[in-house]
Formats: structure tokens, sequence, C-alpha cells
């Protein structure tokens, strides 16, 4: 994963011709041979990148990932990686130089199948690890083990110097542990969901799975807002919904419709900086046809994201947001957001004065009785006013034509640098399954 180059590049009006592009100025750094798939501020104006090997998909999801450090002029000055025989997940960069990592490890031989390891790089150079323990229900058995269909199902989130780790375990229950400092000495640890069926989907022919069609129902999405507190989202479903329910002594399906097969998208549960749970949320009603792929914090508001079928055509899907406060839930605002085509977001980040930078993917068809989505697909980043309407769009780097390209992650340094991260030359459901990452950061003016 040598980086190639960095370079400038130049504006592009939107397609659309809804607003005026963006004249950008980054800086953009090449990554061959590899996805990255998630950004994150680092110390010293340097950046935390998440580098994955796109992999054709199989019957049990094993994410190939790997870390690297940033330093202010794009050179990576360290790279991490699992200890032997674990998987590295997630990472995260704190303040202090550190770097923390989340790893599993599967033994079907074992009395548990899944264990969970948080990693400690410490700047200054050492290494510190804890493995993770589950919570036991407070009344009656433990529900057994279920299929591991996916091992993307845990998340880190640096909080300062502490760390929070979310973790699906392997009946599906979600929890939270908090992890003090360099010590990683667990402060407190709260459940968010209780044991639930889940299930995926496979691709019929194989191939690749390009936005997570299959296993994102595995998926936890986790961030942290300005006083501390934890905010988790999981895909709602019938099943999830009454387990819940049952084990919370919560109503969340009285605000479903079952008679019409609609859970809403997410339930949204807060943890507050010191363990203490509030009642979980359902966001998203009616939920039929919306995808979620990703939970951000912007202010005081809780941002979802993902994608929303709009129609019976191969490009009828726009990128959909929903945006709620943080303290009650209430919705501000939810847009469905079409720019060319088919459109999805993957992440969003907060810019000042309420605006959010979006990224995702454009342009793109999927079999409209199936999961197969096109070989070609351009990437997204647009900036939103307050209300989730597109101001500017961003252009991004593209490989060759007729292969896919995406914009996955987007984060703002504390210097007030924006970056976005992407794959290239990447494949559809069908195609050979290998891509080139890139990283591009620049100023947020004149945002």
């Amino acid at each position: 994963m040598k980086a190639a180059r960095w370079c400038v590049l130049a504006a592009a009006a939107l397609s659309c011709a809804r607003s005026a592009a963006t004249p950008p100025d980054p800086r953009q750094i090449d990554f061959p041979q590899t996805a990255a798939v998630k950004v994150s501020p680092a110390a010293g104006g340097g950046w935390l990148l998440l580098f994955e090997a796109l992999q054709a998909q199989a019957l049990i999801t094993t994410p190939v990932r790997s870390a690297g450090l940033l330093d202010a002029g794009g050179e990576i000055v360290r790279r991490f990686a699992a200890p032997q025989g674990w998987i590295l997940i997630d990472a995260a960069a704190h303040p202090s130089g550190d770097v923390s990592l989340l790893s599993l490890r599967v033994d079907p031989a074992a009395e548990y199948p899944l264990r969970v390891l948080v990693s400690r790089f410490l700047a200054g150079g050492g290494l510190a690890g804890r493995e993770l323990s589950r919570l036991l229900p407070p009344e009656g058995p433990e529900a057994g083990p279920a299929f591991l269909a996916s091992l993307d199902r845990a998340r880190i989130v640096a909080s300062g110097e502490d760390l929070l780790a979310v973790v699906r375990w392997a009946n599906n229950a979600v929890q939270v542990f908090r992890l003090d400092g360099q010590g990683l000495e667990q402060r407190w640890a709260a459940w968010v969901e209780p044991a639930a069926p889940l299930f995926f989907l496979g691709i019929i022919g194989g191939g690749f799975d390009n936005f997570h069609q299959g296993d994102s129902a595995f998926f936890v999405y986790p961030d942290v807002d300005g006083q501390g507190d934890l905010h988790v989202a999981v895909a709602s479903t019938e099943e999830v919904l009454r387990n819940h329910d049952a084990f919370f002594g919560e109503s969340l399906t009285a605000r479903a419709d079952p008679a019409s097969f609609d859970f809403g998208v997410a339930v949204v549960t807060r943890i507050t900086a010191q363990g203490e749970r509030s009642p979980a949320s359902l966001l998203g009603m009616p939920g039929r046809g919306k995808r979620l792929l990703n939970l951000k914090m912007a202010g005081d508001s809780v941002i979802l994201v993902g994608r929303i079928r709009t129609g019976d055509a191969p490009d009828g899907w726009d990128g959909w947001l929903l945006s709620s406060r943080a303290d009650t839930a209430q919705v501000d605002f939810e847009r469905a957001v079409d720019v060319q085509g088919g459109d999805m977001f993957w992440d969003v980040a907060a810019l000042e004065g309420g605006r959010i930078l979006a990224v995702g993917s454009t342009n793109y068809t999927q079999n409209p009785q199936g999961l197969s989505v096109s070989d070609a697909r351009d990437p997204l980043a647009l900036v939103l006013d307050p209300q989730g309407k597109v101001e500017q769009r961003i252009l991004l780097p593209s490989g060759p034509a007729g292969r896919g390209n995406e914009a996955i992650s987007a984060s703002v340094g504390s210097g007030g640098e924006m970056a976005i991260c992407g794959v290239q030359n990447a494949p559809g459901t069908h195609a050979a399954v290998f891509s080139d990452a890139f990283l591009v950061v620049r100023g947020t003016d004149p945002f």
C-alpha cells in the first residue's frame, strides 16, 4: 500500500445543474491494490486510515483489513495489523497519538465461539491489550450462538483518550464497553440490544456485494457526541423489535406497522458517558425501501444515512439521510437526495454552520428484482445545508471507465481540514474483484 502521489484536482459542475461546484484545491494520495474504508483525524494534523482488501462474497463475511497512520504531509509513518490469529475489524486514533484496534477471533471448538480483543499502540512505543467479556442476561439463560454469517459486527470510537467498543456477540446481542485511557481498564459495560435472529442474503452466482446488502444486518453504527454520550444504531426488523421490547420493557413495536411488514429503519440507543442507558428510539418510519448504512453525530443531532428506493427503474435509488435531535429523537428532517441516477450515502461529517458533508456513490444502476449493482459508479461528495439540501458538489478522483468509484468515509480534523477516502477502479457485483484507494484532503473554505 505504497502512496503513489499527491496532486491537485480541479472543479466540476453538478451534472444535475442544481448548484455550482466547489472549486477545490485538494491534495490527493493514491494507494494501489486496496480500498480505504475509514478516515479519522489523528494527532499532529495527521490521519488514520483503515484499509480493506475487497473480496467476492462468500458464505461468511471475513474482512481483510489493516490500518495506516499518516502524518500531516501524507506519508504513512506507522502501520497496524491484528495479532497473529486474529481478524482486524476497526481502528481509532486518540489525541495523544495512540492508536486503538479492535480484532475478533473465531474458535468453533471453544465454549464460546467469538473472542474480542482491544489493542492500544502507544505513540511513544509499547502495547496494551484487553480481551472483552460479554455481559450475561440479568434474568434467565443466555441465548446460544447463532450462525456467524458476518464477522463485521463490531466498531470502536475514541472519546478523547478513552475508548468505546460496541460488539455484536455470537448470539447477535449488542453490548458496549468503555475502556479508560492507556491502561484499557473497563469503566463500565451496558446492553444495547438482546439476542435476536438475524438473516443474511446471498448474491446468486457469487460476486462482490457493493453496498453490503447481504451482511449489513449485523453491523453496528456508533458515534460520540460533544458531551461524551454514545449513540448506537442497529437495523430494525420484526425480531429485533420484539426481543428489544421484551428485554427492556419498552414498546418500540407499537410504532411499527406489522400489517405492512414495516418495522422502521433503525433502533437508536443513547448511553451517557457514565454508562446510563436511555430508552431507545425507532427512526425512519415508514421504513420500506430504506437501507441504513451509517450513523454520525453532527452537533446536537444524530444523522442516519444510506439509500432509499424511489422507483422500479434500475436507477431508482436516491441518497437518504435523516436528522433527529440527540436528546429527544425528534426528527428535524428526512430527505431523499437525487443527483444523477442511482445515488447513495456511505457517511457524513459535520461542517461549520450546521452544514453537512455527505459522501457516497452516484450514477449506478441495480437489478430491480435482485441485488446486482452495475460495474460503473461515480464517487459522490456533497456539501448540504443545515436542512440537508444540496449546496455544492466536490470533484473526487475516478479510475478507468466502466469500473466503480465510491467515497466511503469523511471526517473533519481539528485544524478545519476535511478528509475523504474511498475506492476507485472497483468491481460491480459480477466484475473482477480488485481496486485502488484514494484519500483527498482539503480545506473547508469556502464552506
